[in-house]
């Protein structure tokens, strides 16, 4: 009861990914339906590896202006992790990084990839002194790892003293993130920020439900989405703030069919 009672008293955060058609839109109309969306957000993850290289040191200002109360999240997402960043050009990254990291505004969070924490030294180098924090992520189009698997993810997580940790997975059936919630329940107190939730539309429930287990942060599309089975930030948020009503993942389901 306790866990539960904590899990509803949690702040939950709605991250929206910010792309250059949704930050054009937004700054040539402030009332368009772009901005309705960045506003039903509590974060925002600008999604550099979507932008042009030599916009990079401008864009955290640049959505700083249209959300100034959202923290932001800088990715830049190679296309193995379902991203345009070119996985050849790895070693350009951590220059690249330099660009946002020398700008006046940067963002308060910065996502890496597991497979990258080699990198990690070098991202937080540039990082903490602008405080800027730094999640580790993961993402497999396959399936939704192992226990131990996921036991291992948390501990590389720790041993980097990374602040965040995100794990999406994809879900190939009704039970599958099963796995997710009891990882996020034994593992999210030890981290800031932490998400943990399925990909597909088996894993769609869980993007809400993760969040009763444990974790306090999960994504929505603006526009158009950006992962299977994500959903839009507007029908997120509306399930957010109906989420003291879901009692199980079921209750979310049948919320979330009535906007399909």
């Amino acid at each position: 009861m306790q866990r539960e009672d904590a899990s509803k008293a949690q702040k939950k955060n709605l991250v929206g990914l910010v792309s250059p058609h949704v930050l054009s839109a937004s700054e040539a109309d402030p009332v368009s339906p772009a901005v309705m969306d960045l506003q039903a957000c509590d974060m925002l993850e600008i999604r550099y590896d979507w932008f042009e290289k030599g916009m990079w040191p401008e864009l955290s200002a640049r959505v700083r202006k249209i959300a100034p109360d959202s923290q932001q999240i800088g990715t830049v997402r190679f296309a193995r992790d379902g991203g345009t960043f070119p996985d050849d050009a790895a070693v350009e990254r951590p220059a690249l990084w330099k660009t946002i990291f020398d700008a006046p505004e940067v963002p308060e969070w910065m996502d890496l990839e597991r497979d990258c924490l080699h990198d990690y030294g070098a991202l937080a180098e540039l990082a903490t002194p602008r405080g800027t924090r730094i999640i580790v992520s993961e993402h497999n189009f396959v399936r939704i790892p192992t226990l131990l698997e996921l036991k291992k993810f948390a501990q590389d997580a720790q041993r980097v003293k990374a602040a965040g940790l995100k794990i999406a997975a994809m879900s190939n059936g009704p039970l599958d993130c099963q796995r997710l919630y009891q990882f996020a329940s034994k593992n999210a107190k030890n981290f800031e920020m932490f998400a943990a939730f399925g990909m597909g539309v088996s894993g769609k429930p869980s993007r809400i439900w993760s969040l009763h287990e444990g974790a306090n942060l999960t994504y929505g599309s603006i526009e158009s989405c950006a992962a299977p089975g994500q959903l839009d930030v507007l029908t997120m948020r509306k399930a957010l703030d109906a989420f003291d009503g879901f009692h199980s993942e079921d209750d979310i389901s049948a919320f979330l069919n009535k906007f399909d």
